[in-house]
């Protein structure tokens, strides 16, 4: 069960790196719950698949823009923990006039059931830092 697991988070990375909507979906339990940092535009608790698109497509608003295809890569480890996957990756952004960047590690954890995302929560290693470069950008 466990490579399984892997390979379900290594797609669904995939899928948000290639902005792949219903390839993140598909990674995805109906009964998802996905943890996000509240003070992020797109942050807090969301609930079933409705709640992972909205998840979706507020991340997609905030970042799209400061992500051209190089800065979506996110550099990924995937590390089998059972019924979790725990994945470091960077969160990178870049705001093209000014050329000012943002790379800062993350972790996410992922519960795993029958193949499929149950839980979902990242960890950031500096909100500050996102807020104060997305305020920048705004």
């Amino acid at each position: 069960m466990s490579h399984e697991n892997i390979e379900t988070t290594r797609r669904l990375f995939k899928a948000v790196e290639e902005r792949d909507v219903a390839g993140v979906l598909a990674a995805y339990d109906p009964e998802i719950v996905i943890r996000d940092a509240a003070s992020l535009p797109y942050g807090g608790v969301h609930y079933g698949l409705k709640g992972a698109k909205q998840h979706i497509e507020g991340a997609a608003q905030t970042w799209n823009h400061l992500q051209p295809e190089v800065e979506r890569k996110m550099d990924a480890v995937f590390l089998d923990a059972g019924e979790y996957v725990v994945v470091l990756w960077r969160l990178k952004g870049l705001e093209a006039s000014s050329g000012s960047k943002l790379d800062l590690p993350a972790a996410s954890v992922y519960k795993m059931h029958g193949g499929k995302i149950v839980e979902s929560q990242m960890f950031y290693s500096d909100t500050v830092a996102i807020e104060q470069f997305l305020a920048s950008k705004t």
